[in-house]
This record gives C-alpha cells, structure tokens and sequence, in this order.
C-alpha cells in the first residue's frame, strides 16, 4: 500500500469513527465524573467500549472505559505501581457508585498513558490486543478537540492495521466479507476468553454490519474490483508470515494476558469477583472460590487456575 493511498484510505476511516459518535448515555457520563473526581481531573480522555456500549444495557452491565493520562505517575504516584503499568499497561481498576435513579453503577477502567496508546493502538504493539479491540465501536470523549481529533486518527489506524494483518489470511474476494470478524477472531485467540473466538466475532460483527461494511469500502473500494486486487497483490510468502505472526501473538499474548490477570490481583479491586463473572457471563461455566481464595487470590493462584481450567471455561 502506497503513502497516498493510505492517506486516503485513513481519511475515509477516520470520517466514519466520527460519524459513529454520539454523546455518552447518562449513567457514561456520571462514571466518567466519578473517576475524574476520584483522580484529582488528572484524565485527558474516556473511551467507552465493550459490552454496555454495544448492547446499551448500561444498568446491567460493567461499564468499560479505557481512560487516558500524561503519565502514570499522576495515578499511582512514583513507586511499583507506576512501575508495573509501564512494564505491563495497562492498569486496571474499578469503582461503584450509585446513579441518579439510585440504581448501582459499576465499572472497569484501564488506565494508560496518552503516549503509549497511541503507538500500541496504532499498530505500534506486535501484541494485538489493544489494535483488535479498539478497531470496535468505541466513544470518545476527550478534553480538547485536538486529543479528541487525534484519538479519531488513532482507532483509524487500529482498523487499517487490523485488516491489514487479517487480509493475507484470505483466499478469494468473496472472503473479504469475513475480514471482520476473522480478524476479532485472531485477536481474541490471543487472549484468555471464555467464549468460542469465531463465534463471538461473527456475533459482534453482526451486530453493526452496517459499520463494518463502510470500513470494508473505505479500504478496498465499494466494488469488486478493490478486493480483488488486494487478493492478488497478497502472495503465497505474505500468507505465510501472516499465519507466523498470528501463531506468535498467540503465544505472546497468552503470556501477556495470564501476567496482566497476575497484576490484576494485586491491583485490581475485586478483580478476583469481576473475572468470575465474565467467565459465567460467557462461558456458563460456574465456579465456586472460598472466602480465603477471594482474599487472596495471588496464594490460591495455582488452585484457581486448576478450577477454571477443569471447568473449561477459557479457551
């Protein structure tokens, strides 16, 4: 892909993020107060995604934010917390609060620097996990309109780099309708999910066909002839270190994942509770922790692996 071409083809992408923008629902808003407050309005940016803004079950659902800051110092302070998100970002933490219509709000946050999520998300990161996740439907909601702007340009570059990676997986142009969710499916085999990757993947896909349909003409034309050329110009050796680079994020990222899941007990309010409930949540899968293994989660490590994996739940 040449320098104009991926201008171009940036430009369309970062028209359609914007036009997928709305305002944030209310019970948003008010979490996103709640951690601005409770971290002295350090927090540049908010961007909402996963499960609560796809399905718009705000009440019953976690709230997901990524939200952005200068430096990790500004929310740990100097020492091994702010050591351990920049080693291993991002750091996650989680609140609860009440709404307005006294319903119980909760929420998980990761907490990044403004700096590195820009070039991991980018496509900076040969891991995929922050690339694949945000080439989904997220809000922003930014303090000025110069990082608003730029967070645009950022998850269209997300997008590019996800199906550029996920293209040389294809055979024919006809798979190019599948480039979606063949490539959330990559990116979530990467991780430690409880549900069936492709399955997932095509659900989510569905569920905003519309928007994965602009993506698809904004990369590769709105006929044909687009996707057949991009077929053709992907050779038998481009196949082949595709298929390398995705083995090795696989092993990559379930390392990354089981060392964040790690962190996560150390720094994580309830994380313990919160895993258990997206692994029920997806997988069905019920699993029974003592007191003591809620309190500390990190001794009983090898007990709670060895529950989950019996029970089959992340695959």
């Amino acid at each position: 892909m040449d320098t104009m071409n991926q201008t171009e083809i940036l430009t369309a992408l970062k028209r359609q993020i914007r036009r997928e923008q709305e305002a944030l629902p209310p019970a948003a808003v008010q979490m996103a107060e709640a951690i601005q407050t409770k971290h002295g309005g350090c927090i540049r940016a908010f961007l909402y995604y996963g499960s609560s803004r796809r399905e718009g079950q705000v009440s019953t659902k976690m709230l997901d934010f990524y939200v952005l800051v200068d430096a990790y110092r500004d929310i740990h302070g100097r020492g091994l917390k702010q050591l351990a998100s920049i080693l291993v970002p991002p750091s996650v933490h989680y609140l609860e609060i009440r709404s307005e219509t006294g319903e119980i709000l909760r929420c998980k946050y990761a907490v990044m620097s403004e700096r590195a999520f820009h070039r991991r998300t980018s496509g900076g990161a040969f891991e995929s996990m922050l690339w694949g996740r945000f080439a989904q439907p997220v809000l922003i909601k930014a303090d000025t309109e110069a990082r608003y702007e730029k967070l645009v340009g950022t998850l269209a570059g997300a997008c590019l780099h996800l199906a550029m990676e996920t293209l040389p997986l294809l055979r024919s142009p006809s798979e190019i309708d599948e480039l979606w969710a063949r490539g959330l499916c990559e990116s979530y085999r990467t991780e430690l999910r409880p549900e069936t990757p492709m399955a997932r993947s095509r659900e989510l896909v569905a569920r905003f066909d519309g928007r994965y349909g602009a993506l698809t003409d904004a990369i590769f034309g709105g006929g044909q002839e687009g996707r057949r050329a991009a077929i053709a110009q992907t050779g038998w050796l481009d196949r082949q270190r595709a298929r390398l680079r995705w083995a090795a994020r696989r092993i990559l990222g379930k390392v990354m994942a089981a060392t964040r899941v790690l962190k996560a007990a150390f720094t994580f309010d309830a994380g313990l509770d919160y895993i258990l409930e997206k692994i029920e949540g997806h997988s069905k899968a019920r699993i029974k922790v003592t007191e003591s293994e809620r309190r500390h989660p990190v001794l009983h490590s090898p007990v709670l692996a060895w529950k989950i994996f019996r029970a089959r739940a992340l695959r």
